[in-house]
Formats: structure tokens, sequence, C-alpha cells
């Protein structure tokens, strides 16, 4: 299902200020962001619409307003959840400063009625000449996804417990009303059909590694 558009042009004062407290656009001056959201967009998604697949995307940084998008890999056998993005996230870095046109890796799908405001990869590109601090930011920014990826790699390459472990807890976070999930060993043994044993095994890597934290008999995924 392709996306309804709202507007082209506008974001509503609520927007703009939700924006503005976003990192690493919290770091522009108002005046500044002013100009940045005269040329962003607003568009809405019903759930299960497509949001960016290898035929299309957004060229820009996406700002969940409200909703929830999930980012997934899908082959003949398997459905891999990759990342979820929830109220206050950003996606999209991805698909900026591409040469050529290129193919945009995963599925992104809304999960839920979803409101997006999107800024243009060449509003992205002055922000960053423009505004030193917005740079910075932004490499800061950058860099913390890349930090993200080097671990959720660790987990993708590891035992295949651990990495089914962790595709669930995606998978729930993704589906839930607050993009948290708390799970016990005996729910996610049964929903995965494994044993308890080898489900606590993983839940321990999956600590270890810094991917859940353990609340009593409760795991929840640690999310950047």
């Amino acid at each position: 299902m392709s996306a309804d558009i709202v507007d082209n042009t506008f974001v509503s004062a609520e927007d703009f200020e939700a924006v503005g407290r976003i990192y690493p656009f919290s770091s522009i001056p108002k005046d500044l962001l002013s100009g940045t959201l005269a040329c962003a967009r607003t568009e809405e998604y019903r759930a299960g619409d497509v949001v960016a697949d290898e035929t299309a995307f957004p060229r820009g940084l996406c700002f969940v307003m409200e909703g929830v998008i999930i980012a997934e890999n899908r082959s003949e056998k398997h459905v891999i959840a990759l990342n979820a993005f929830f109220k206050g996230d950003i996606f999209g870095a991805a698909t900026l400063f591409r040469e050529g046109a290129g193919k945009y890796t995963s599925l992104v799908v809304a999960k839920k009625p979803t409101r997006l405001v999107i800024v243009p990869e060449e509003t992205v590109k002055q922000l960053i000449l423009k505004s030193p601090d917005f740079a910075l930011s932004y490499v800061e920014y950058l860099s913390g996804k890349i930090r993200f990826l080097n671990k959720k790699l660790t987990g993708y390459t590891s035992k295949s417990s651990v990495r089914v472990l962790l595709q669930y807890l995606e998978v729930a976070c993704a589906e839930s009303d607050d993009g948290t999930a708390k799970i016990n060993i005996s729910t996610a043994a049964g929903a995965l059909g494994m044993s308890r044993t080898t489900i606590y095994a993983a839940a321990e890597d999956l600590e270890r590694g810094g991917f859940i934290k353990r609340d009593g008999k409760y795991y929840t995924l640690l999310r950047v």
C-alpha cells in the first residue's frame, strides 16, 4: 500500500516543537530550525503501508511523530527484524548522500498508523554546511548508529538461539503500545519452541553483550 500524503510543505507547530527536541536537531538555533522545517513535509501511513523498499524510499531524515516503523530483511524462508522506530526516533540516514539511485536494502513498514516529518537530503546538507554545531551533533548521531549496528552484527552472527531470541524481543517491542516488551524465560521458550535451558543461556549471552537487561525473572530489550 502507498502512503497517504497529508501535505507536502506544512509542518504543524506541535511537530515543529517536537523535532526541535530530538537530537541532533536539538543543537540547531530556533531561527535556523524554522527555515529547515519550511522545507520539510509531513506524511501519514496506515498500518501495513510500505514506507521504503528497494524501488522507492524517502531521500531524507524521517522523524517518527506518531506510530511504529519496523525495518526488516525478508527472504523466502525468513523475516529478520533489523530495527524498530517509535515516537521521537529518527531513521533514513542510510538514504542520504548516496551516489546514483542505488537500492534501499531494507523493507520498512508501518506497524501502526504512523505520522512522519521528513527533512529532505539537500536541507540536511545545507544544515551541515551552515551550522558547525549541527555538523558535530550529526557525526555523533551517526557514530551512535555505527556502534548500534556493530552490536547487532555480533548478535546476528552468534549462535542461532541468541539470534532468534533477539529477533523475538525486537518484534515484541515493535508490536507493543509503548515500544517496550518484557518477557520471561517460560513465555519465550513456549513461543519459540525451544527449551527453557536454551533460552536462559541465550538470554545470558544477550545480557552480557548489552542487548537486554534483567529485572528479576523478566528481560527487557535495550534500545539506542
